[in-house]
């Protein structure tokens, strides 16, 4: 069966820690039996006197380095509790279809004299006189002199939400050290002797300041960032601009070199042309002189074949006595040798140098001065300007952030200098603020993320 709303509000009321009126995460026991939160426990033993602390319920002395034993069966209560609240948020569907949002309903009105026969809703409580009032009935609140001083809050179902659960009085104070909230007999029992304790609206008030100039804060660093991210976007552009710029000379160095290239290897085929002109020459006349010996020596062979094939005699010595003088001759005559059996490549190897040379020459003065031309992006002013800005920044990160209720104890000086919103102003508050932040804070601010963790 599922519990009813009453109910549910006692089950809430009991698990919610009296420190911070939220449900229990990590609740630890004192040695007095009283459960608290972790975060809430360190708190309070950051702020203890000679070594002890006192338990906010019942203010009972303990001893800060005593070990805190985990209520793990309170902890699972509370974490099924919590999901519970929060399923029931997410999936409205699943919860009872006749739970509507609590409506408060007027205290002086009585039953059954509302339009459709119920009584008046209240639009405001009095925290004074701790009654929820209809439009009507709220009349004399808003005109007579003697509710003047009467605060008025949104309709509470729960009247106990805002009242001290030891003496049974609303909370009307604040306490700055310990971070209670506080009724007169609490303020009377003297458990916050020397502590400094102010009205709700005067905490408010001061919390408030405090909260503005961290806004003043807020601003002034968010306009560093969106200056910050005007200045890298304008670097980006001048990035895309000068990678296209040398992206063109890079095309225009490789349209030259191609250029460069094919002129010489023209210039390579034009000696090879050269010197095969002046080979070929020398070759032919060799080839001339060697056709001749051919010929001289195949008439020869010839001759000697047919006198071999003569058969008679008388004309076989006749032929022989006319022709072997002269066979003779030609025969003694000394074949012809060129001078150069191979080919003399030197001189086109020198040539064919040269133009090497030459080419390389060329190109490295090409390549030489595109290098320059690229390397000459001037980026230093905004480099230089981008890193003073980081600077700037790193100085004001390195300042300590104030402390929340130090601030609220000089926030009276401040608050005359409110209405100038100059930007000098803005920064020089923010950095007062910064002044006083303590290493014990942040320590105690990283363990309450992890505990929420």
């Amino acid at each position: 069966m599922a519990a009813s709303a009453g109910d549910s509000g006692i089950l809430e009321e009991e698990l919610t820690c009296p420190v911070c009126l939220e449900l229990y995460r990590d609740p630890h026991l004192l040695p007095c039996g009283h459960n608290f939160c972790l975060p809430c426990l360190r708190r309070l033993k950051s702020r203890s006197d000679r070594g002890r602390l006192r338990c906010p319920e019942c203010r009972q002395s303990h001893r800060s380095s005593a070990n805190w034993q985990k209520n793990f069966k309170l902890a699972n209560i509370a974490d099924r509790f919590r999901r519970r609240g929060q399923s029931e948020l997410s999936n409205p569907s699943r919860s009872d279809p006749s739970c509507k949002p609590a409506e408060v309903r007027c205290d002086y009105c009585p039953e059954g004299t509302g339009e459709d026969g119920t009584s008046g809703m209240a639009v405001k409580t009095c925290l004074k006189c701790e009654v929820s009032m209809c439009p009507k009935h709220l009349q004399p609140h808003l005109e007579l002199p003697a509710f003047r001083e009467h605060p008025l809050v949104e309709p509470l179902d729960d009247m106990r939400k805002r009242k001290c659960g030891e003496h049974d009085e609303m909370f009307r104070y604040y306490c700055l050290d310990e971070r209670l909230l506080l009724c007169n007999a609490c303020t009377i029992e003297g458990t916050h002797d020397r502590h400094s304790i102010k009205t709700l609206k005067n905490a408010m008030k001061d919390l408030k300041s405090y909260l503005d100039i961290q806004l003043l804060k807020v601003n002034r660093k968010i306009r560093r960032v969106e200056k910050n991210h005007q200045e890298q976007k304008e670097i980006e552009r001048q990035n895309r601009v000068y990678l296209d710029e040398t992206d063109q000379h890079l095309s225009a160095f490789r349209e030259t070199s191609i250029a460069h290239l094919d002129a010489f290897l023209s210039s390579l085929r034009e000696c090879v042309s050269t010197y095969d002109v002046e080979q070929c020459s020398g070759i032919q006349q060799n080839l001339s002189q060697i056709a001749q010996d051919q010929t001289r020596l195949q008439e020869v062979h010839s001759g000697l074949e047919r006198l071999l094939m003569e058969n008679d005699p008388f004309q076989f010595i006749r032929d022989y006595n006319s022709s072997v003088k002269r066979y003779r001759r030609q025969l003694r005559k000394p074949l012809y040798f060129s001078d150069e059996p191979t080919v003399d490549t030197e001189p086109l190897y020198e040539t064919m140098e040269g133009k090497m040379g030459d080419f390389i020459a060329e190109l490295q003065q090409h390549a030489t001065t595109l290098i320059n031309t690229v390397c000459e992006f001037d980026g230093g002013d905004d480099e230089a300007e981008v890193d003073a800005d980081a600077d700037d920044d790193d100085e004001d990160d390195d300042d300590d952030e104030g402390s929340l209720y130090e601030d609220i104890d000089s926030s009276s000086d401040i608050e005359g200098e409110e209405e100038m919103r100059s930007e000098e102003e803005e920064q020089n508050r923010s950095e007062s603020v910064d002044d006083d932040y303590t290493p014990e804070e942040e320590e105690e601010e990283e363990e309450e993320e992890d505990d929420d963790d």
